[in-house]
């Protein structure tokens, strides 16, 4: 029983295999793997000025440190387009973490030799 199970589940994968690429299970020509994309690449991270923040703006009960985490779109150029605070500190201190990482500039994603836009997720830690 075993035996039998065992070649028909072989032979499923042979066929689902030929189907796939449309040719016999068994030609040596058959391509093992397919490119699917070239020159992929995500996005680098070129410029982050400074952010400052003044110790009056900041919660006195904040744990240090601590991350305010973003979800940018970048464009073709590596500019922020779009910013969305995924997990916020309070209002004054997300605010200016945004404006600060507005100026950040990155070297933008390549898909298939050509920049293309991308979203990612930024981790900004805040420290006292």
């Amino acid at each position: 029983m075993r035996r039998i199970i065992l070649a028909t589940l072989l032979s499923s994968m042979t066929l689902t295999a030929a189907a796939a690429t449309g040719k016999p299970a068994n030609d040596a020509s058959a391509p093992t793997s397919r490119t699917v994309s070239a020159g992929v690449t995500s996005p680098r991270l070129v410029y982050a000025p400074h952010i400052s923040i003044p110790a009056g703006e900041l919660p006195l009960a904040m744990v240090n440190p601590t991350a305010v985490v973003l979800q940018v779109r970048l464009d073709e150029t590596g500019t922020p387009t779009q910013i969305q605070v995924l997990h916020a500190i309070n209002q004054t201190v997300d605010s200016r973490v945004v404006e600060g990482v507005r100026q950040f500039r990155w070297a933008p994603a390549v898909l298939n030799n050509q920049a293309v836009p991308s979203v990612l997720t930024l981790n900004v830690e805040v420290q006292r």
